[in-house]
């Protein structure tokens, strides 16, 4: 093999290997010897044999003796720039998984109205069964009510009857308010899905 391609396959290694073995591998071909350039407090690029602490966080760049990039530091992002970072990310994501999942916002709605016919479709039997217990305490409360007119008491059974009938009322009309919240949740996402798919398709 040829200096010139052994030289090559040496600094191919390097660039794919941790910083660490980039210097070995590097100090086959350069003998160790690496430059720094960053750019000073005035804007003005520097090469050295080191990096003053104060201007790593500025980023770097690793060089040969004969100019050759070896590697390049970025500069470290404050607290805030990360997080836009983060940010633009998760929605280069979202936005991923969202053209994945469907073709048109009509296919969003469709979806929405798949999703939500099943809701609502459990509220209407929340509903029409809290109605058919509510007809049944009447009907208890009302026997109870004509007991106590004709001068007797009311049997414990009945009672406890009317209370269960009630407690049951009190869990369907809970159940049904988790429903109704989550109808409104489905309807905010496919919202917001509708919005961002017709976003992206605009550009």
């Amino acid at each position: 093999m040829s200096v010139a391609c052994l030289s090559a396959l040496l600094l191919s290694v390097a660039l794919a290997l941790p910083w660490t073995s980039v210097q070995a591998a590097a100090g086959d071909e350069y003998n160790g010897k690496v430059l720094y350039r960053y750019t000073d407090n005035h804007g003005i690029q520097v090469l050295d044999d080191l990096v003053p602490p104060r201007y790593v966080a500025k980023g770097y760049e690793v060089l040969t003796p004969s100019g050759r990039v070896l590697k390049v530091v970025p500069p470290q992002l404050s607290g805030k720039e990360l997080a836009e970072l983060q940010r633009r990310e998760a929605q280069r994501e979202a936005d991923l998984q969202l053209l994945k999942r469907y073709n048109s916002v009509a296919d969003i709605e469709s979806a929405r109205a798949r999703k939500l016919a099943i809701v609502e479709q459990d509220m209407a039997i929340m509903r029409s069964n809290i109605s058919s217990l509510g007809r049944q305490i009447e009907q208890e409360e009302a026997v109870a009510a004509r007991t106590q007119r004709n001068g007797r008491e009311v049997a414990p059974e009945l009672l406890q009857r009317i209370a269960d009938l009630r407690e049951e009322v009190s869990v369907l009309r809970e159940r049904l308010g988790r429903r109704e919240a989550e109808a409104v949740s489905i309807n905010s996402e496919f919202d917001q899905a509708a919005a961002r798919y017709a976003e992206i398709a605009a550009k």
